[in-house]
């Protein structure tokens, strides 16, 4: 019997984003990583956001989210409540 081998063709995709206060944008995206063996992965990553222009400024935070969709949700809601947290220490 000949064994048919399908191949999954993997595409990147965002997963979830978040605007925090108008100060930052936080976006989980699965991608591919840059290494000699291909591997798919979510990545968390947080800029500051300019509410006024819509422009993102630097990149404040950046994080290997996992493998599962469940994990990088997890992660990514971790990142918006440490950045919140940042944003109330501010205001104090």
């Amino acid at each position: 019997s000949s064994q048919i081998k399908i191949k999954m063709e993997k595409k990147q995709y965002q997963l979830m984003c978040t605007y925090l206060k108008g100060k930052y944008f936080i976006s989980t995206i699965y991608r591919e990583a840059s290494t000699i063996e291909p591997m798919w992965y979510f990545e968390t990553m947080a800029w500051e956001w300019d509410a006024k222009t819509q422009k993102r400024g630097s990149i404040v935070e950046m994080d290997d989210s996992g493998i599962s969709e469940k994990m990088a949700m997890d992660n990514h809601l971790l990142m918006v409540k440490k950045l919140n947290e940042l944003i109330i220490a501010e205001s104090v």
